[in-house]
């Protein structure tokens, strides 16, 4: 871990079953941080990935203060690096993701005296663009900006044929490469995708919160395709907003689980990221 930050540890208890594990990586070489950032992992991740840590690490170097959490429902509970909480992840919606960041932003963890930002690597993208537009929408914390990881501009990328097998089964298989787990996906977290599908558009919010948003992807991602990048920020008006493409970079961006060490497409993003933010917080 970087020596000029300090980690600590915690929980916030969200509902009487449901547990927000998170990591406060807070710079030690400076008096006072710039900003706050909420880091918000993709579907199958979490805070403790791969390199995760160090790059949350790299990031508060440069003056910022990183929050790292593990959603309520990722799967992931008390023992941080494994899914030990696989019904959970069965059910895991974008609501319940949404409702874990309003609980977060409106407690006591998160200082009210420096700008806020989200940023969310993958499917923690579009949970960082809802929960800006719902923070907006209820007039509650203000969000100074938000950034993308290689965020799809859709969640539910399936085509017709794996749409009817996954209801008539009622679940669907989610192998995860990184870990080698295979878990299940409830056809209820399908069901509820359908029936809140327009409140799901991660375009539409960061078209509707009016907030800059920093928008980053490699242009070799198997998952996401970079030409969601520019559907995801298509109705994106702030003039401080910006779209970044890495060349040759994958969709962690180097990174790999367990982490091997530092990368050059991550370092990049970080570089990207600190310019950005210090313009950002600067207006």
């Amino acid at each position: 871990m970087n020596s000029s930050t300090s980690i600590v540890n915690g929980e916030l208890q969200v509902t009487s079953d449901r547990c927000l594990r998170y990591s406060i990586f807070e710079p030690t070489d400076s008096p006072e941080s710039l900003a706050t950032l909420i880091f918000i992992p993709g579907f199958k991740g979490f805070k403790d990935w791969g390199g995760w840590p160090w790059f949350c690490g790299l990031v508060s170097a440069k003056r910022y203060r990183v929050l790292a959490i593990n959603p309520t429902m990722c799967g992931v509970g008390s023992a941080l690096t494994e899914f030990d909480e696989p019904d959970k992840f069965s059910h895991q919606t974008l609501s319940h993701d949404v409702e874990d960041l309003a609980a977060l932003l409106n407690s006591p963890i998160i200082p009210h005296t420096e700008p806020l930002f989200l940023v969310g690597h993958s499917r923690g993208g579009i949970v960082a663009a809802l929960s800006a537009n719902h923070q907006r929408q209820n007039a509650q914390r203000k969000i100074d900006g938000v950034v993308t990881l290689g965020t799809p501009h859709d969640l539910m990328r399936l085509d017709s044929k794996e749409l009817d097998q996954w209801r008539e089964q009622g679940y669907r298989d989610i192998v995860n490469v990184r870990t080698g787990e295979v878990l299940k996906q409830d056809v209820k977290v399908l069901e509820d995708y359908m029936l809140h599908s327009s409140q799901y558009d991660p375009a539409k919010a960061l078209a509707e919160t009016g907030i800059p948003v920093l928008g980053i992807h490699g242009t070799e991602d198997p998952a996401v395709s970079a030409d969601s990048l520019d559907l995801l920020m298509s109705g994106v008006s702030h003039p401080h907003s910006r779209k970044e493409l890495i060349a040759g970079a994958g969709h962690t961006f180097g990174m790999v689980h367990p982490h091997q060490g530092a990368h050059e497409y991550a370092e990049t993003v970080v570089k990207i990221l600190a310019d950005w933010l210090r313009e950002a917080v600067q207006r």
